[in-house]
């Protein structure tokens, strides 16, 4: 369209004359009646701009006739305040019937002619039409300085507490806060493995075939008799000037006796004047040589069976005497007999001539080497023994001659190895409950130089151990079900639900619907180091190592133990949001083929700094392949193992092992609760038992146990942490951060678009005041 500029004294103001047929004025007087401008100069307030809106006829006083373009051929004029002022291109933007008159008023409109503070004026109210920001818009439209002052107060504390609110978003996140979700889950839990162990690890009548565990347990009786305030007889008997006889040592008491069978001369006659003042002795005192009660072995055995036949009549084998010519080296067959012999009084008896013993197996052995045959409470299991006449029996496996007395005896008293002595670490003890616990990790040193074959054979069977067994109410495979392995403390254990591709879940809630085990311990068999009769049970996941000796629960005989069952299951974080172990194990970790654990991070951290100090490894933690356990014997690497087990339980150990918790765990809480066992109407056979029922039961009561281990309800808990503000659960951050970007990048590109052109009027000034 084509227009001129001139000054119209009437308006007060600019106009821009158009020519109406050009700008199709009908478009333009029906916009006008239907959409005015409430940037035009006359109208001041928001009343003036309702009634212009309202009268139409006030509109037809202003404009004319809509109607007038049909026969007017004048022209009509669009101030300059109407056609780049307050109006401009943002309020007809989006406006479909007035399209054409918008492109008309600013289509050919350039805001580079205007002046710059116009410029910036006119490009501020575009960015306020334009934007979708809350309270920008208000300040563009506001009708004066007052209303426009308020809105930018309000706009800047917002902009204040939206800083304020995202910073608050960042430093939480910064921080890696976690939450913790618990979900009660009602389902089958998986039942956990089970691992039972005896709390005696080793047979006492086949650990004693051991040279070095027999040498410790010597060296554990020195210490408690010196603890005990005993004193030392063995000079005397050595010379055989002592005037006690085997009778008066041996009744003093069973402390520290320990039976082998031994050559020596002996003296036989049809009647031993010894012999029964001694039998007569101990008859009067209620006690056997051995610690058996005589009425419970004439019980068992019948007075004519038990007590030797020169005793009651009848003399088909003599007992020999042996006390004054022990010393003395047999001259012939007449005079070369088998005695039982204890090297802690050096006394031998019974003695008989050798053919006279027999070479059997044996149902029960004790801790004293000391047997029993034809038990009526058999178990079933033999160890081998050999057998006098008088059916006395010591445990002997026919592997190893006999000793000769004679030869030990000239010898003088019994000596050890200094260094031996030192490196079983007695010297100044005194408490007797401290002596059987360095007596403990002794044998455990001493087992170390076995193969774990041999321990095994040592052990307690799995099918000695576990008689009878159900699971869910079924019978188990005592042989399939029980996987052995072997613990450096309690020996040979055994674990139920082993099989890591088989998930056991127990069908209902209770112990009748869990695992059941009827147990037997042998402790005729104990060790004397071993203080208590019963097993040990070891709850744990089936990837973990089962750690006895530290997570165990001790379940003794005599008694129903019930071990109820929770739960829990935890998945943590691991970092930058927690400390734990992803991936299941380190480099470093001993136990192989199983999970992380913690307890198996502290012992690998243990073992590789022994390793590293020490050159060998502690006897109770494994050791990698072409790495041997420090020699029970050997006194430096003992004193090394103690000053390396001294430094980690000190103030700064905890630095020199860190050990994460790992990021998956199952955890089981245990409740226990016991009741007598068994009762005097349970009809139930525990090996083979012909007694009556009330000999069977205390025979059960002294050797069995029956175990329970059940879920307490069919529910588990889950505990899963995750990150407080992450990136999925930044809703609320997102936002804001989202407003906040696009508002700096609407700023950005006004200041973009205004500074070039400020750069451009300054460069034109420059120019006109060059040519000037």
């Amino acid at each position: 369209c084509s227009s001129n500029f001139f000054h119209d004294s009437n308006l007060e103001t600019n106009v821009w004359r158009i020519p109406c047929r050009s700008i199709k004025l009908e478009q333009f007087v029906l916009y006008s009646q239907f959409f005015p401008c409430r940037s035009m100069a006359w109208i001041q307030n928001l009343k003036n701009w309702q009634r212009l809106q309202d009268s139409a006829e006030y509109m037809k006083q202003i404009y004319g006739d809509p109607q007038a373009f049909l026969h007017a051929d004048t022209t009509k004029f669009v101030t300059e305040r109407e056609y780049y002022g307050d109006f401009g291109y943002g309020e007809c933007f989006n406006s479909s019937e007035s399209g054409v008159q918008c492109e008309i008023i600013t289509g050919k409109f350039d805001p580079k002619l205007l002046p710059y503070d116009k410029r910036m004026a006119w490009h501020f109210k575009e960015f306020c039409y334009k934007t979708s920001a809350h309270g920008i818009p208000m300040i563009g439209q506001a009708p004066n300085r007052y209303y426009r002052t308020v809105w930018v107060i309000l706009f800047l504390g917002c902009m204040t507490m939206l800083y304020m609110n995202a910073q608050s978003v960042l430093d939480k996140y910064n921080r890696n806060e976690k939450i913790v979700d618990i979900q009660l889950k009602f389902d089958t839990a998986p039942f956990p493995a089970i691992t039972l162990c005896n709390l005696n690890p080793y047979k006492a009548s086949l650990a004693t075939s051991v040279d070095l565990v027999k040498r410790t347990l010597t060296a554990f009786d020195g210490a408690m008799e010196k603890a005990g305030g005993k004193q030392d007889k063995d000079s005397d008997a050595a010379t055989g000037a002592s005037t006690a006889s085997p009778k008066a040592k041996r009744s003093v008491g069973l402390h520290g006796t320990f039976f082998e069978p031994g050559y020596a001369r002996c003296l036989c006659g049809k009647t031993s004047s010894e012999m029964d003042d001694f039998l007569d002795e101990k008859a009067d005192a209620g006690k056997t040589t051995r610690g058996f009660s005589l009425e419970d072995q004439e019980l068992e055995y019948g007075q004519e069976d038990y007590y030797p036949e020169s005793t009651t009549g009848t003399s088909v084998m003599e007992e020999c005497k042996s006390e004054r010519t022990k010393l003395d080296e047999p001259t012939g067959y007449d005079d070369h007999c088998i005695c039982a012999f204890d090297r802690n009084t050096n006394d031998a008896w019974p003695c008989f001539l050798k053919d006279a013993w027999e070479s059997t197996e044996c149902d029960t052995c004790n801790e004293h080497a000391f047997c029993t045959k034809d038990n009526k409470t058999s178990t079933g299991h033999k160890s081998p023994c050999l057998c006098a006449p008088s059916r006395f029996c010591v445990a002997y496996n026919g592997k190893t001659p006999p000793i000769e007395i004679w030869t030990y005896l000239k010898g003088g008293p019994p000596t050890e190895d200094p260094n031996f002595l030192e490196a079983m670490g007695f010297q100044g003890m005194t408490d007797e409950v401290a002596i059987v616990t360095k007596a403990k990790e002794n044998i455990m040193f001493a087992m170390a130089t076995l193969s774990m074959e041999a321990r095994e054979k040592l052990s307690t069977t799995k099918r000695e151990l576990v008689q009878k067994c159900s699971f869910n109410g079924k019978a188990c495979d005592i042989d399939g079900d029980f996987l052995t392995h072997i613990d450096p403390v309690f020996g040979a254990c055994f674990t139920y639900n082993h099989n890591r591709t088989v998930n056991l879940t127990s069908i209902r809630a209770g112990p009748m619907y869990g695992l059941r085990m009827l147990v037997y311990v042998n402790a005729s068999d104990y060790m004397p180091t071993t203080e208590a009769t019963g097993v040990r049970l070891t709850i744990h996941d089936k990837e973990e190592f089962p750690f006895p000796d530290t997570f165990g629960y001790s379940a003794p005989t005599g008694y129903v133990s019930s071990f109820g069952l929770r739960l829990r299951k935890m998945t943590r974080l691991p970092a930058p949001y927690g400390d734990c172990v992803p991936d299941g194990r380190t480099a470093d970790y001993i136990y192989k083929n199983y999970e992380y654990s913690v307890e198996g991070c502290y012992r690998s951290c243990f073992q590789q700094l022994v390793l590293k100090e020490c050159k060998c490894g502690d006897p109770r933690f494994p050791v990698p392949e072409g790495v041997k356990h420090c020699e029970a014997a050997d006194p430096v690497a003992r004193k090394c193992l103690d000053a390396r087990m001294n430094e980690l339980g000190g103030l700064h150990g905890s630095f020199r092992c860190r050990c994460q918790q790992p990021c998956r765990q199952s955890i089981y809480s245990v409740t226990y609760s016991p009741a007598k066992w068994p009762s005097l109407s349970l009809q139930i056979q525990l090996g083979s038992c012909n007694g009556t029922n009330a000999e069977c039961n205390k025979h059960y009561k002294e050797n069995g146990a029956m175990v329970e281990v059940f879920y307490e309800q069919l529910n588990f808990e889950m505990l899963t942490e995750s990150e407080a503000y992450g990136v999925v659960r930044q809703s609320s951050c997102r936002f804001w951060w989202s407003a906040r970007t696009m508002v700096r990048n609407i700023i950005s590109d006004v200041l973009r678009i205004c500074f070039p052109f400020h750069r451009d009027n300054l460069h034109e000034r420059r120019t006109q005041l060059g040519t000037l």
